[in-house]
């Protein structure tokens, strides 16, 4: 009997049309826009209050409140319109309302078949119908399958009773991509796998497909076996599921699990035995159970040494689920019709077949218990994934980061306010203490400890382990700032302030006639220095204000010795450091007592000399103790005859030894002497009162002085040192730029020259770099171990110091950087405190030259040409050569000169000369001597490949000649033509190396070897040739677009110009643009100008038959540029006396007239000039390029170079063949 629920529950089309199921971006795209929207508000409000003048609490609060309420009500209508179908429904009713029925069909993401079921789902279970259903793949031989679920094949998925069947293998679409799809549908693609099979149908590879299946769908689902039992009986009203179901197992204990299957079997066959008795007492006509427990009874041996191979193999990823009988009576089932669809998975609407929903799809009724069955022991057993399963990676990974985030917050947590609560105590003790007391000392520099490791942190970043976001590193730093100020003014600032107000009292009071000792006076000196410097902090020094501090600070009593010397250094020094950053720690001063100091101090050191005077001072200290440098000392035993010379030297006083010796000594006594000149501490603001006269008139002079100078004794030591390297750098730049090179007389001495060069134990150019390497390495701190310790030390305790350390380390480096580099000296200290001035500085070490490599250019030179000096065949080796170098190709030459020219461009501007002479001109020489020959056979092939045949073709006609002969356009593009011309494929063939396109013509390359000389007529040829044939043949054929406007001329009243079959008629009416293209076709060749007046017929200024009559006719007229596109043009009509009129006169006439006019043509250059008696007819021409045809006047008596370069020696055209004589009848 057939049930409702033993049949394939389907959905009528036209229902799931109506409603279909919307996708994750129509139910969750609206929600999260929303998100986004509150989110952008709330930010809004919160930061941009004041701008939005919403500033009151009341108003930016209910905005606060409101927005993520509005936010819910329209997600939860959102929701509740999704529910309903509301969003379809108006869609429906939009579409029945404008007429459009038509839905354009969408590609599917699935199989139609699936897509069909995956909607009927979604549809009638809501967003949960991925856990309403159990859903279990079918797998085993096609004719098992279709006994237990006839139409499945073809189906592909069947929706039974509330079980959900699936094909391992349907037709119509490839099993991985079946597979694929429904992986894609549900987070555990099955439930369950259902094999079914026969005793006798159980194969080997079994487990090996289980296992393919389990990879397919990315998860391993309980097996359970399914044995279909031929039954002959008649079906019963009621079936009941038969089989037995194992205990869920892990893979290790299968094996055990599989061992107590027979006794499972056992069991299965008495109570089916059992059964089937009690039914056929009842129908002797069913006999299925009876069959059941006859087929299990005669293969429970099979079935279970089958199933503990399986449990046995490798292969098995999940567990098996049990072993399951149902019958299978005769009869012929009926097949569900698939859903057709198209190549793309769109459903084809069937014309002629049967509608889906009208199709039968009936099931064996004894088997929807056993898919019942198996369905609801399935979530018994534990699947697992096979394979990566990223969203559970993913979780893994926010389980994992959120339980480090939160033991990260407790540590942090607990370790920030430990921390708080120990600064909290250690503030407290420090404001609490007795002031200048041991007790108290030891609280300041305690809470000066927890400022210090603040500040590492807020520089360094907190631990790690008390970071987390609660770190409260900067808070509690500037909260500490407030009792430390008060505790260090207690304990140090105001000690510190009386003593030194005390020793500045009693120097003040010195007899202005008294002379105190030096020693004495710059005490005093830096006495003072330190009392202004704790009332102005900007001006702070921290070593010497700490250094100042310790001096004067009296100990307090109680404390050690050594206690107090450790305590107050770091105090001291602390306060120092943080001074200049803390303003609101500066001391009163009184300032009477400090402008009696400056007047006491002025009045016993007095002034300095100025920098001119010290600087002249210092280099009569060095002059004449050490001797000029020529390039004899340079070379150090080298030669350099025949190579290089020069006449100048360098100064003693600008060399290294003199700068060791004497000059920086010199410098720093001067400085010394200089040190309290003019600086801030003596240049107060306040101006010095009650004292005697003879104190006011120094001092005035002082305080004049002081301000002339404005600078510190640092700076006056940078100005002397900087102004000595700046002339030390003058004077060895004069010298090495004054080097000449000899000229090589012939080939062997090149390769002579080269071999001297290179040679690495002799070479005159290693022996000079050398030598500039020692003197442009003057000036830099020792190398010594002692006095890098040294100054290290000097860094650690003095770090006030090292801007001047650096300032004055390698002063040289910015200047002879670019030398030292091509010698390997890639780490120069930068120059003038700078990190980036050791880059500019180091260019050609960072670009790649050196010196080796320059060398290895020049021997790679000289070994090519003494291979090409004893080759058997020298001058074709050489013209090979020189070739390839015209030919832009890369040659052991060309690469050698590009590396000797970007040494010498890398020394730059300052040693330019120098540069040139040593690296570029020793193979500028080679250069020569390979390639002087090459060019003259290359001005040969110039000759007879494009010369003779120009001339040939256009000598004798115009507009290369004042002939009547005209030159053939076509002809002049096969020359001119900017990408096909012969011109422009001889320099791309055979000069592409020595010449480069720049726009539309070829211009000499400037990296090109400068020995070559271009004449001078080619280059012309070239500025002319290039731009005339781009825009003349810029359409592939000859051809000039522009337009022509006339203007009004008195007494005439009409003007009527042809070009080539286009007229522009002018009648005195309104001006206008006429456009014109000139050449025509080539058929209609002329040009003519008319011209009419009140008292006479037509007469005619100009008239011409050929194709470049409009070129002869512009020739005749008078240009004057109006601005870069437009010129007017001026024509002189003939008097009316010689006129005629034009309608009136014979061919023959005209001919005569027109041969008259281009006779007299030829003989003018230019336009006719002005006449007084003939009316001036004027034409405005607009073009779109240039000149338009106006640049072809240029060809007029335009000749052909004959050369390329100038290669010294006369021009001989050889080897052309003579022009064929002239015809008879044009013989003279």
């Amino acid at each position: 009997m057939t049930t409702p629920q033993n049949n394939l529950k389907s959905m009528e089309p036209e229902a799931v049309a109506s409603k279909p199921a919307p996708s994750p971006a129509a139910i969750w795209g609206m929600p999260l826009a929303a998100l986004v929207l509150a989110i952008a508000a709330l930010l809004l409000v919160w930061f941009g209050s004041d701008r939005l003048g919403i500033a009151d609490g009341a108003a930016r609060t209910r905005l606060l409140i409101g927005i993520p309420i509005v936010l819910v009500v329209v997600v939860i209508a959102h929701l509740f319109a999704i529910s309903t179908g509301a969003y379809g429904g108006a869609a429906r009713l939009f579409r029945s309302e404008t007429g459009d029925r038509t839905k354009a069909a969408k590609p599917l993401k699935r199989d139609a078949r699936l897509q069909r079921v995956y909607e009927e789902l979604r549809v009638s279970h809501g967003w949960r119908w991925q856990s309403r259903l159990r859903w279990l793949l079918v797998s085993g031989m096609d004719e098992r399958i279709d006994q237990v679920a006839p139409g499945l094949k073809q189906a592909g998925v069947m929706h039974v009773g509330e079980t959900v069947l699936v094909h391992a293998s349907p037709d119509g679409i490839e099993a991985a991509k079946w597979l694929g799809q429904i992986r894609k549908l549900r987070r555990r693609p099955v439930d369950g796998v259902v094999h079914v099979a026969r005793t006798d149908d159980m194969d080997s590879e079994l487990p090996r497909m289980l296992s393919g299946l389990a990879t397919s769908l990315g998860w391993a689902a309980p097996v359970a076996f399914l044995h279909p039992v031929e039954a002959s009986g008649s079906p019963s009203e009621r079936f009941d599921a038969v089989g037995a179901f194992m205990p869920d197992a892990a893979r290790r204990q299968a094996q055990a699990a599989a061992a107590g299957l027979p006794e499972l079997l056992d069991e299965v066959e008495r109570r089916a035995a059992d059964m089937g008795v009690r039914l056929c007492t009842g129908n002797n006509r069913v006999t299925w159970l009876m069959e059941i427990s006859k087929y299990v009874g005669d293969h429970t041996a099979k079935i279970t040494a089958n199933l503990r191979t399986l449990a046995a193999s490798n292969w098995l990823r999940a567990p098996v689920a049990g072993v399951l009988f149902a019958p299978v009576f005769p009869g012929a089932a009926v097949v569900p019709v698939p859903v057709a669809h198209g190549s793309h998975g769109v459903p084809v609407e069937a014309v002629t077949a049967v509608p889906v929903a009208e199709v039968p799809r009936e099931q064996p009724r004894a088997l929807l218990p056993v898919w019942q069955q198996i369905a609801a022991c399935m979530p018994n057993y534990r699947g697992r994934r096979a394979g990566l399963y990223w969203p559970d990676v993913l979780v893994w990974f926010v389980v994992i980061g959120a339980i480090v985030w939160i033991m990260l917050l407790v540590i942090s947590g607990l370790g920030n306010r430990a921390f708080v609560n120990k600064a909290e105590t250690i503030a407290a003790q420090a404001l609490t203490a007795t002031p200048g007391t041991p007790a108290a000392l030891r609280a300041q520099l305690a809470l000066q400890n927890e400022i210090a490791t603040l500040e590492y942190r807020q520089q360094h970043g907190a631990p790690w382990y008390l970071r987390a976001g609660l770190s409260r590193n900067d808070d509690l730093l500037d909260a500490l700032w407030r009792p430390y100020q008060t505790a260090a003014s207690r304990n140090l600032r105001q000690p510190v302030a009386q003593a030194l107000e005390g020793q500045l009292g009693a120097f003040s009071q010195v007899r202005a006639d008294e002379q105190q000792s030096r020693a004495a006076r710059q005490q005093a000196y830096n006495r003072l220095k330190a009392y202004l410097m704790l009332a102005t902090p900007a001006r702070t020094d921290a070593s010497f204000l700490k250094t100042q501090m310790l001096d004067v600070w009296p100990a307090p009593a109680g404390m050690r010795a050594g206690e107090w010397l450790d305590v107050s250094q770091q105090l001291a020094g602390f306060w120092a450091d943080h001074l200049k950053a803390h303003p609101g720690w500066r001391i009163d001063v009184s300032q009477t007592r400090v402008t009696q100091m400056r007047s006491t101090l002025v009045n016993q050191i007095g002034l300095a000399a100025s920098d001119d005077v010290l600087y002249q001072r210092v280099l009569d200290q060095a002059r004449g103790k050490y001797a000029d440098v020529s390039l004899a000392t340079l070379l150090a035993g080298a030669d350099s005859h025949g190579l290089f010379a020069t006449a100048q030297t360098v100064p003693g006083i600008f060399t290294r030894a003199a700068w060791e010796g004497v000059v920086e000594k010199a410098i720093d006594d001067a400085v010394k002497g200089q040190h309290v000149e003019g600086d801030w501490i003596l240049s107060g603001d306040e101006p010095t009162t009650q004292i005697s006269a003879s104190t006011v008139e120094g001092t005035v002079k002082a305080a004049r002085a002081a301000v002339d100078a404005r600078k510190s004794a640092d700076d006056l030591r940078k100005r002397l040192r900087d102004r000595y390297f700046t002339d030390y750098t003058a004077a060895w730049a004069t010298m090495l730029n004054s080097f000449q090179w000899v000229p090589a007389t012939n080939f062997s001495s090149v390769i002579d020259q080269l071999t001297r060069m290179t040679d690495a134990q002799t070479s005159p150019l290693l022996a000079v770099m050398k030598s500039v390497r020692y003197q442009g390495e003057a000036g830099r701190p020792s190398q010594a171990l002692i006095d890098s310790l040294v100054r290290k030390a000097q860094v650690l305790f003095s770090e006030g110091s090292d801007a001047t350390q650096a300032a004055v380390a390698n002063p040289l480096d910015r200047s002879f950087g670019p030398l030292l580099a091509l010698l390997g000296d890639a780490n120069p200290a930068p120059a003038s405190g700078k990190a980036g001035n050791a880059a500019g500085a180091n260019t050609a070490a960072f670009s790649g030259v050196s010196l080796s490599r320059v060398l290895t250019a020049d021997t790679t030179v000289r070994l090519k040409l003494q291979q090409i000096q004893t080759s058997p065949d020298a001058q074709s080796m050489a013209r090979s050569l020189a070739q390839a170098v015209f030919q832009g190709k890369l040659s052991d030459l060309s690469q050698a000169r590009d590396d000797a020219a970007l040494t010498a461009a890398s020394l730059g501007a300052q040693w330019a000369g120098f540069g040139q002479t040593m690296f570029v001109q020793p193979l500028d020489a080679a250069w020569e001597a390979v390639l002087q020959p090459a060019a003259a056979s290359l001005n040969d092939a110039w000759r007879a490949g494009v010369t003779a045949p120009f001339d040939a073709s256009f000598a004798s006609r115009y507009p290369f000649a004042p002939t009547p002969a005209d030159a053939s356009f076509a002809e002049f593009g096969r020359y001119v033509r900017p990408d096909t011309g012969l011109i422009n494929r001889f320099i791309q063939v055979e000069l592409s190396g020595v010449l480069k396109r720049q726009g539309d013509q070829w211009v000499p390359n400037e990296l090109a070897p400068q020995s070559l000389q271009f004449d001078p007529k080619f280059l012309a040829m070239l500025r002319l040739i290039g731009p005339l044939g781009a825009r003349l043949y810029a359409q592939g054929e000859a051809g000039y677009h522009f337009e022509l406007m006339p203007q009004p001329t008195p007494d005439v009243t009409r003007t009527e110009l042809t070009v080539d079959g286009r007229q522009v008629v002018y009648f005195n009416q309104q001006d206008a643009w006429t456009p014109l293209a000139w050449p025509g076709n080539g058929l209609n060749g002329h040009a003519s100008l008319t011209w009419q007046t009140l008292n006479a017929g037509i007469q005619i200024a100009f008239d011409a038959t050929d194709d470049w009559a409009f070129l002869r006719m512009l020739e005749k007229a008078r240009v004057k540029p109006l601005d870069d596109t437009r010129y007017e043009l001026v024509w002189n009509g003939r008097p009316d006396r010689d006129a005629a009129d034009a309608s009136m006169l014979p061919a023959a006439a005209k001919a005569i007239l027109a041969s008259a006019a281009d006779a007299k043509a030829a003989s003018a250059t230019t336009g006719e000039p002005p006449d007084s008696t003939k009316p001036a007819l004027r034409y405005v021409l607009r073009t779109q390029a240039g000149a338009g045809p106006l640049d072809l006047l240029k060809l007029r008596g335009f000749r052909m170079p004959e050369r390329i370069f100038i290669t010294g020696r006369a021009g001989q055209i050889s080897g052309l063949p003579s022009l064929p004589p002239l015809p008879p009848e044009l013989q003279p």
